[in-house]
C-alpha cells in the first residue's frame, strides 16, 4: 500500500495497511491507533554461519508517536522474524524508527527534548504527551549522556559550589558549576569536604590554577578544603548568606535581649512592640510598604464581597494587618541601637559587589 491513506507518516519503510482509529483506553481517554507493516529490501543472512534464512514468523509491537491534533498516536507495526536454515538462529527485522531500548519513535523522543528544553518539568511533558514521566526521565539522561561523555573541561576563573537537595530525609549533593558560563563543572552525593577533595581530583591541579575565585554560602567544611587543597583561590560568600547571618545573629539577639529587658521592667508596651517583630526588623522598607499595599487591597475585596453583603468570612480567607509601616517606626523608636543596626543593613543591602569582608582573601560579593 502507499505510504499514507489518510496522514502522511513519513516513516521510513513504515507502510500503512489501516486508516488511523480513534480506540479508548483503559482508563477512558483516547488515543490514535494506526496499522501497518515494516517493508525493506534488506536481504538478511545468518550473522552466525552466514547460511542462508527463511520467513519464520509475523510479530507486532507498539509503539508511541508524536500526538495527532493534541491527540495521543500509537503504531502497531508488523514485521518479519527470520530462523537460519541451517543453525536455526533467528533475525528479527529492522525498524529504522524505533528508538533503541524503548518503545516510541525516534522523533517522539525528540519532540520530549524539544519540549524540555524550553524549560518545561518532566511531569509537564508527561501531562502533554501522555507518556510515562520515568521514559522522559530516561530519554533526557541518554540525551545528556551523549552531550557530556565528549564534553572538553574549559579553563574557569569563577567557581561557586553548593549544596543540593535531591531526595527527602536530608539527603544532599555537592554540585560546582562555572559562574561565567552556567556550565555545571563536577556533581557528587555528599556536602562535606570530601566531595570538595573529589572535586579537586577530579579537575586536576593544572586546571585549578586558573581558578581566582570560588562562591559558597556559608559552609565551613567547603571553606575549610579550599583553604588546605587550593589557598591561592579566593573564597567569596554570597551576599545573601552574608545579609542573612547579619540579621540572625545582630538584629534577631538585639531585638530579643530588649524584648527580655522589657518583661523584666515590666514595660509591656515595649514588650508588645517587640514581639513578633522579626518580620519587621529582616524587612526593607519597600517590601514593609507593598506588604501594606497588598494587605489593605485583600481587606477591601473582602469587605466588598462578603462583610458588606452582612456574609461570613470563608475558609481561608482572613483580613490582614496593616500597620507595618507604623510598627517599623515603633520598633526604631524604642531603642537608638536598634535603629542603628536596622540602618547598617540597609546600607549593607546597597553596598557595591565589590565590598570586602573584613577577613584575608574574603569577599562578600558573588560574580555576575
Amino acid at each position: 500500500m502507499n505510504d499514507c491513506i489518510t496522514i502522511a507518516h513519513r516513516l521510513p519503510s513504515f507502510c500503512v495497511t489501516e486508516d488511523p482509529q480513534i480506540r479508548l483506553c483503559t482508563d477512558g481517554s483516547r488515543m490514535f491507533r494506526t496499522k501497518g507493516d515494516i517493508v525493506s529490501d534488506i536481504e538478511y543472512v545468518c550473522p552466525e554461519c552466514g547460511s542462508e534464512v527463511h520467513l519464520h514468523a509475523y510479530e507486532t509491537v507498539f509503539l508511541r508517536d508524536i500526538p495527532i491534533l493534541t491527540v495521543p498516536h500509537m503504531l502497531e507495526v508488523r514485521y518479519k522474524r527470520y530462523r537460519c536454515k541451517s543453525c536455526q538462529f533467528e533475525i528479527r527485522e529492522d525498524i529504522p524508527f524505533k528508538l533503541k531500548e524503548h518503545f516510541i519513535t525516534e522523533r517522539c523522543a525528540r519532540l520530549v527534548l524539544y519540549y524540555l528544553s524550553f524549560g518545561m518539568t518532566n511531569k509537564a511533558v508527561h501531562r502533554l504527551l501522555g507518556l510515562n514521566v520515568h521514559l522522559i526521565k530516561e530519554i533526557e539522561k541518554s540525551h545528556l549522556k551523549k552531550l557530556f561523555d565528549a564534553a572538553v573541561l574549559r579553563p574557569s576563573r569563577y567557581i561557586a559550589i553548593d549544596e543540593i537537595s535531591i531526595h527527602s530525609h536530608h539527603r544532599y549533593a555537592t554540585v560546582v558549576i562555572d559562574l561565567e558560563s552556567g556550565h555545571v563543572l563536577f556533581c557528587e552525593a555528599g556536602k562535606k569536604k570530601d566531595q570538595v577533595y573529589n572535586f579537586i581530583r577530579f579537575v586536576g591541579k593544572k586546571w585549578l590554577k586558573g581558578v581566582v575565585a570560588v562562591s559558597m554560602d556559608m559552609n565551613a567544611q567547603y571553606a575549610s578544603a579550599f583553604k588546605e587543597a587550593a589557598p591561592h583561590i579566593d573564597i567569596v560568600y554570597d551576599c545573601f548568606h552574608m545579609i542573612k547571618l547579619y540579621g540572625d545573629s545582630v538584629l534577631t539577639l538585639m531585638r530579643r535581649r530588649l524584648q527580655k529587658k522589657a518583661l523584666e521592667d515590666n514595660d509591656r508596651t515595649t514588650y508588645d512592640t517587640l514581639k513578633g517583630g522579626r518580620f519587621i526588623l529582616l524587612s526593607t522598607k519597600q517590601t514593609i510598604k507593598e506588604k501594606d499595599l497588598k494587605a489593605r487591597k485583600n481587606n477591601r475585596q473582602l469587605s466588598q464581597e462578603y462583610e458588606s453583603k452582612g456574609l461570613d468570612l470563608p475558609p481561608g480567607k482572613r483580613k490582614r494587618r496593616i500597620d507595618n509601616e507604623l510598627r517599623l517606626k515603633r520598633l526604631m523608636e524604642i531603642n537608638r541601637d536598634l535603629n542603628t543596626a536596622y540602618v547598617l543593613l540597609e546600607q549593607f543591602r546597597l553596598a557595591p559587589p565589590t565590598l570586602r569582608w573584613r577577613r584575608p582573601a574574603m569577599r562578600c560579593t558573588t560574580f555576575g
